[in-house]
């Protein structure tokens, strides 16, 4: 994780303050989250995922042209295109996440929408639904900041006052974000996605089950599984609507709810 800038909003602040601090004693990437959903039976479905980062950073840059100019809140993970998980957000997009970090004694959960992006190859594949445009910035100190405070004084000296920018100019490129999270994983992971649907009875046959891309000695069948693995990768971007964050050792909770495309509100609660 990327650390945050001026511009992000004070849940995100949080949130890498946060688990940069647990990570800083685990030496994890990242910590594990539990992942909520409504399965098709309309119960609810929990299972811990990974998360991959924000859109925009390092691995998770918005397009090739980008060297780091963009940053953020929009929460991705992966998952494969086969899982009970993908059907269940296809019905229902609405999800919840939730992790506690025991070293720093903080719970955060976040409610909002799960979008799917699948291989252009997968039969269920289709452009990305969220607008990523209306959810990324300039990071601080980066050519596209100056540019964009520059954009800003003029459109506002037009307007007679402060004017929201609508990002227009901005290029997102999904796919080369869905691929990028693909090839960072370990060729053990990435054979994870070339094997069978997730859940369902295992197959007698192990050579299914390669434990890694480069161990397939057959040239052929190596392309075979590697291009399986690529359309069943999923990523899934997190569009974040409330956030929970409650610091045990300080007794405070505070809630943070979106209002617009930039703006949030924050408000104390009783823990």
């Amino acid at each position: 994780m990327d650390g945050y800038s001026s511009r992000d909003p004070e849940w995100k602040k949080e949130f890498v303050r946060h688990i940069q601090r647990e990570c800083g004693i685990t030496k994890e990437r990242f910590p594990l989250m539990a992942l909520s959903t409504v399965d098709l039976d309309g119960r609810p479905a929990v299972r811990m995922v990974s998360p991959r980062g924000f859109v925009g950073d390092s691995f998770l840059r918005i397009s090739k042209h980008d060297q780091g100019q963009y940053t953020s809140d929009v929460l991705t993970f992966c998952t494969h295109a086969q899982s009970n998980k993908v059907a269940e957000l296809v019905n229902t997009s609405e999800v919840q996440l939730v992790c506690w970090l025991p070293n720093v004694r903080v719970q955060i959960r976040c409610s909002g929408h799960a979008h799917l992006l699948f291989h252009p190859e997968n039969p269920s594949y289709s452009t990305l639904s969220l607008d990523i445009r209306h959810r990324v910035w300039p990071r601080d100190g980066t050519d596209a900041e100056s540019q964009e405070r520059r954009e800003e004084k003029h459109n506002a000296e037009l307007a007679g006052g402060p004017v929201d920018l609508a990002n227009e100019h901005v290029a997102i490129d999904a796919e080369f974000i869905r691929e990028q999270a693909y090839l960072h994983h370990s060729p053990v992971i990435q054979a994870w996605y070339s094997w069978p649907a997730p859940g369902r009875v295992r197959l007698a046959d192990p050579a299914l089950y390669p434990p890694s891309l480069p161990q397939i000695s057959d040239p052929a069948e190596a392309d075979r599984f590697e291009a399986n693995a690529r359309r069943n990768y999923v990523l899934m971007f997190i569009d974040v609507n409330k956030v929970d964050i409650f610091n045990l050792d300080q007794s405070s909770r505070v809630l943070y709810s979106r209002r617009g495309d930039t703006s949030w509100s924050v408000t104390e609660v009783n823990p």
